[in-house]
């Protein structure tokens, strides 16, 4: 039961990290499958004011970088089931099994150095995809990493996923050996638990692998950030301060962690560029999602939403194997060679639902903004910082409606203002 409680949430990062589909993104730009409410409400500021000139060529450069971005993320959904089904029908995942099994027929390590082969073809093949985000970023002005520094933190993260991938993996093959008919229920459940554990200990154990995290200076900031909390009835462990301007010239904040590990953490590019009014108003929006219980709701709802994907995989995969068994050369769904076809299953699942998840977060977003503004009630901060994310973050303010259903996990930065302008106290 200890393996089925790592499987779940691993496996949809191989889903999701592995094969280059981006992760969550940060607010107002298209959502992804992996997106968390946790996101934050502001980006940097500019320190000049901007012409009319200025604002309609950013205006019109952010349309650019948005629309290469939405390219990007659908030509990468596609190439993502492509992969799997040449690893299925081209007969590599039953290879694969097969050269493992000549040095060892025990099922642990099978699953074992499957795993990890795949994981690291999974890497190489997704790396195009990768890169070519990554040099989105660079093209339009937003990273601030040059290609080694990049790729070492794709290293990091391939090693971090690749240690909970094998055991996540392991629970799943586990579950479907002992209990072939009821396999995605325990998973399903075991999800929740997981999510909640990770959760947690992101804050402690994960992010301080990829950025460094400062308790914020004793000063005006920490003061009117301790107020609000009190204020909000939001009790936090401290303020932090993070480095993430060794990565990007955006900003971020979060209401991050659970329990002991609560929090509330500043990029630093944040720190630097906004005001404390402006800063404020964001770190207002991240308690109103903890208040509004925006994160337990949206881990059952995910766990729903998962509970589903799993019980077509076990519906279906079994007849897709029976079907082309003389092609593919899979066993059964116990047999670790499936895992492709696993995620093939899911992978459309989650595309035949993409609209979903980023539906429910915008309502949530739109509730937090509500809570910022009742609780500051300062609409020139908001205002201010959502005018500076749509300039500085190269957001398009009004984005295509199907682009928006599809992809956005926040309300386009238009209708935030608007909302904001129009709200009566």
């Amino acid at each position: 039961m200890y393996k089925i409680l790592l499987s779940l949430w691993f496996l949809i990062l191989v889903v999701f990290i592995i094969f280059g589909i981006s992760s969550a993104q940060i607010n107002n730009t298209p959502n992804s499958p992996g997106s968390t409410i946790s996101d934050t409400s502001g980006q940097i500021s500019s320190s000049t004011v901007h012409t009319e000139i200025d604002k309609k060529e950013r205006l019109e450069k952010a349309i650019r970088y948005q629309k290469a971005k939405n390219t990007h993320y659908f030509l990468d959904q596609g190439y993502t089931l492509i992969l799997l089904v040449l690893f299925l029908f081209v007969g590599i995942s039953a290879y694969l099994r097969r050269q493992i099994e000549k040095f060892t027929r025990k099922r642990f390590w099978v699953v074992a150095f499957y795993t990890f082969l795949f994981l690291i073809l999974a890497f190489i093949f997704g790396f195009p995809s990768s890169y070519y985000g990554f040099s989105l970023e660079q093209k339009f002005g937003l990273s601030n990493q040059n290609f080694s520094q990049w790729f070492g933190e794709q290293l990091k993260g391939l090693l971090v996923v690749a240690i909970i991938g094998l055991l996540s993996v392991e629970g799943i093959y586990l579950a479907l050996k002992k209990s072939p008919r009821r396999w995605w229920i325990y998973v399903s459940v075991v999800f929740i638990i997981f999510t909640v554990v990770l959760v947690n200990l992101a804050p402690v154990l994960i992010m301080p692998l990829f950025n460094k995290f400062t308790p914020l200076p004793k000063g005006e900031l920490r003061d009117k950030l301790i107020a609000l909390s009190q204020k909000a009835n939001v009790p936090v462990e401290d303020i932090f301060t993070v480095d993430m301007s060794k990565q990007t010239k955006e900003a971020n904040a979060m209401f991050t962690g659970l329990g002991n590990t609560k929090r509330v953490v500043l990029g630093d590019n944040l720190v630097k560029e906004y005001t404390p009014d402006e800063i404020e108003v964001v770190i207002a929006h991240e308690m109103g999602h903890n208040l509004l219980h925006h994160i337990w709701k949206m881990i059952i709802f995910s766990a729903i939403m998962s509970a589903i994907g799993f019980l077509i995989i076990h519906l279906l995969g079994g007849g897709i194997i029976n079907k082309y068994r003389n092609k593919l050369k899979i066993e059964n769904m116990a047999d670790v060679a499936s895992l492709p076809l696993f995620l093939l299953i899911f992978s459309i699942y989650g595309i035949i639902t993409m609209p979903v998840m980023p539906t429910y977060s915008r309502h949530a977003e739109k509730q937090a903004d509500k809570f910022a503004l009742d609780i500051t009630h300062n609409k020139e901060a908001f205002i201010s910082a959502m005018n500076k994310l749509a300039y500085d973050n190269l957001s398009d303010p009004n984005p295509s409606p199907v682009i928006e259903f599809l992809l956005y996990d926040h309300p386009p930065i238009a209708k935030r203002i608007e909302f904001a302008e129009e709200y009566k106290f």
